[in-house]
């Protein structure tokens, strides 16, 4: 069941791809689009598996340009070393445009192949057809015309034998001379109306080779007279298995003849390309060991390069570090100094002095206003003592 599906799928790929290439050649991608950038002409089943996806990628993406300029769709061409998901991108911007459902991924596209890209291209190739407005027109084929000298020119032997033949049986046996003459009598008759209705013989020539022929002897020394002038031609069918086998043959035979010149030419070809060969072959390992030595230095200055590049690298990355630390160290001195110049500026300025003086006569200010509290304090715990020392001696005498 599984190979039967996949079997399935296969054959639909197949026609969806043979189908996108019909409509690629009625939209006539041939000229304006293959020649005009030289490009390879496409299989049918180019698009279907994924062969070469770089090649494809970039195939896909160019006609889908051209199809979204049969749109009237901006889009900047594709190059072959652009980036594939810029591209892809804008190809699906334009797929929403146009209102095509884009319900897949776009790493989909990357491949250049499979029934996603197919699907894509025919969705632009048919509303592309649909803005072109391609007419379609049935097919007429064309009636050949009937030629009756064609007919009788090309049959012109068959009537002549068969009377020759006939003529030499009626020598031969008595019996049948009326018979034969009756025959040829007829067949000449007919041979007759045919030219007259090509206007070969007058109207009146029927009548007096009718009076003429009055017997053997005479119908004889006519129909040798008139013989050699006798042309009865068929028409040949161009559609006739017998005109194609003729053709066929003939076309072989030319082949043939062609064939033995060309396979000579191109056996001196092989010959001389396989000299060629051997001759650049030979030169390529002369070249290799006269430049072995000097392939091996290079090597080993380019390990060397590598590794110097590398301890460049490094050394950049420490250099940067300690710029990077030296700017903040720097911001940081910068910071300093300025906090050291406003508190300078603010300790040469007399203000704060005077706040200071100020603050100081304020607190002696308080002191005392304190020690006076206290002494009041102080007093009144004498007294609340001294009152309390009297009382039970009052209570005593009393």
């Amino acid at each position: 069941m599984q190979e039967d599906a996949a079997d399935k799928t296969q054959q639909l790929q197949n026609f969806q791809s043979d189908d996108l290439l019909e409509k690629l050649k009625l939209l006539n991608y041939e000229k304006h689009l293959l020649r005009e950038y030289k490009l390879k002409p496409l299989s049918r089943f180019y698009f279907v598996k994924a062969t070469n996806p770089g090649e494809q990628f970039f195939m896909f993406t160019l006609i889908c340009w051209w199809l979204c300029r049969k749109l009237g769709k901006e889009m900047e061409r594709p190059q072959e070393y652009d980036d594939p998901n810029t591209v892809i991108a804008k190809i699906m911007q334009i797929l929403e445009e146009i209102d095509v459902p884009v319900d897949f991924t776009p790493n989909k596209l990357i491949r250049g192949a499979g029934p996603i890209c197919l699907m894509v291209l025919d969705v632009l190739a048919t509303q592309a057809l649909k803005v072109t407005q391609v007419n379609y027109q049935r097919l007429h084929i064309a009636q050949e015309e009937e030629f009756v000298g064609d007919y009788l020119e090309d049959n012109a032997e068959i009537i002549l034998e068969k009377l020759e033949d006939e003529q030499n049986a009626g020598a031969l046996s008595d019996d049948s001379d009326l018979e034969l003459e009756a025959h040829n009598f007829k067949q000449l008759n007919w041979l007759n109306r045919q030219k007259r209705s090509m206007g070969e013989l007058p109207a009146g020539t029927t009548d007096e080779l009718n009076a003429r022929l009055s017997d053997q002897q005479e119908w004889r020394l006519e129909l040798e007279r008139v013989l050699p002038q006798l042309k009865v031609f068929v028409k040949a069918d161009a559609r006739d298995w017998r005109t194609h086998i003729s053709q066929m043959e003939t076309l072989n035979t030319s082949i043939a003849n062609v064939a033995e010149t060309t396979q000579a030419q191109l056996k001196k070809l092989h010959s001389e390309f396989t000299f060629s060969l051997e001759k650049i072959e030979s030169r390529e390992k002369h070249l290799n060991n006269e430049f072995q030595q000097l392939i091996q230095q290079y090597k080993e200055l380019s390990i060397e390069l590598s590794t110097v590049q590398y301890a460049q690298t490094q050394l950049q990355d420490e250099s940067e570090k300690q710029m990077n630390q030296l700017s903040e160290v720097m911001a940081e001195q910068e910071l300093k100094k300025q906090e050291m110049e406003r508190r300078g500026q603010v300790m040469s300025d007399g203000s704060s002095v005077q706040q200071i003086k100020k603050a100081i006569v304020k607190l002696k200010d308080d002191i005392a206003q304190l020690n006076l509290e206290v002494a009041l304090l102080v007093h009144a715990y004498d007294q609340e003592t001294v009152r309390q020392a009297l009382d039970p001696t009052d209570q005593a005498n009393n």
